[in-house]
């Protein structure tokens, strides 16, 4: 019986190897014409990383208007939304009363020149008189000193003239360059006062976006870095722009540890308003890793794995763990080393070990 069993153990032996044996012939007859693919070498890249913040758009410069003097407003020369050049008046103050000082200070010059042309003739006669010792020392001292005076009351009447003239300057709001009209903080008739908010100007020829970065981001940044920016508008398809990082805040904000970064673009025909909602995109230097073609990865089920071909022109599976997408291309985080010959073709038509043909 011992020896019934020792048989049977054998026969089934022998009938497994077979069958073995059977298979692998089968399979050599599959493999038997090598398919025709294309390859890549594997090669170590440095990564360019994309990275978008939301930001909000503000003008290049604003200024808000004010007056050093009381005064009644009594015009506005603009509407919100206007656009002005520089130097054009956008609100009057009432300033009869100034005007009444700078006419009483042209007449003081007036008093003034004629005094000062008087003593100077008294002067030279003077002078003249005293070098043919017909006048005193004290004579001419005496003449020296009124002539002094009248000198300085000229050049005190010239000062009161200039700052008559640039208190009427305070009486009419310019615009200090060209731009929009964005806020009117008064109505004709109103009280303005020293320091008070009159008139909101802004320059729309260019536009920044301030945005806040991560602290673990910022050292990836640099001055002048291109930038991609989107803004979209309630009603409006998003409007892509390309601008340039002008400033980087050294200091972060205590509370939520960002930086804060300013970018500037141009902005000609005014797409741009200040409060509207941006995202901006930076690419930046990341560490070197390896990339593949995203069409050279098959799945199944949960893993992702790729095809190289080794020394003998076989089809290799290797299961790999893929990283971020850049377009077309796939980080791969492990699973491939620099060197690797990639299947980059017909990886649906391969399985493990077949033969391939590797074409230029």
């Amino acid at each position: 019986m011992t020896r019934y069993r020792i048989l049977l153990t054998i026969t089934g032996m022998i009938f497994a190897l077979l069958v073995s044996c059977g298979e692998e012939q089968a399979d050599q007859q599959a493999y038997s014409e090598p398919v025709s693919v294309k390859t890549m070498t594997v090669e170590v890249q440095p990564a360019q990383l994309s990275s978008s913040y939301a930001g909000s758009v503000e003008a290049l410069e604003k200024v808000r208007l004010s007056t050093r003097i009381s005064g009644w407003v009594d015009a506005i020369h603009v509407a919100e939304g206007d656009a002005v050049r520089k130097g054009a008046v956008l609100v009057s103050l009432r300033n009869q009363d100034l005007k009444a000082k700078l006419a009483q200070a042209q007449a003081a010059i007036q008093e003034a020149e004629v005094y000062y042309a008087n003593m100077e003739k008294n002067l030279k006669r003077t002078e003249s008189l005293f070098a043919q010792q017909a006048a005193t020392q004290k004579e001419l001292e005496d003449m020296q000193a009124a002539f002094a005076s009248a000198k300085s009351g000229r050049e005190r009447a010239y000062q009161m003239k200039n700052e008559v003239e640039e208190y009427l300057q305070y009486a009419l709001l310019k615009a200090p360059f060209d731009g929009i009209v964005t806020r009117k903080y008064v109505e004709v008739g109103d009280l303005a006062n020293p320091g008070q908010p009159i008139i909101e100007v802004e320059n729309i020829r260019q536009a920044k976006i301030v945005a806040k970065v991560p602290e673990r981001e910022i050292s990836q940044l640099q001055l002048g870095m291109p930038v991609s920016i989107e803004v979209s508008a309630r009603g409006k398809s998003a409007t892509l722009l390309t601008g340039a990082v002008d400033q980087i805040v050294p200091a972060a904000d205590p509370m939520s540890r960002q930086f804060e970064i300013k970018v500037l673009v141009d902005n000609p025909g005014g797409q741009l308003k200040s409060g509207m909602f941006a995202r901006i995109a930076l690419k930046k230097a990341g560490d070197s890793t390896i990339f593949i073609p995203a069409s050279a990865i098959f799945r199944r089920g949960q893993l992702e794995g790729v095809y190289i071909a080794d020394d003998q022109n076989r089809a290799v599976l290797r299961w790999v763990r893929s990283g971020a997408d850049f377009g077309n291309q796939t980080e791969i985080l492990s699973g491939l080393n620099p060197g690797d010959r990639l299947i980059i073709s017909k990886v649906d038509n391969l399985s493990d070990g077949q033969p391939v043909e590797v074409s230029p």
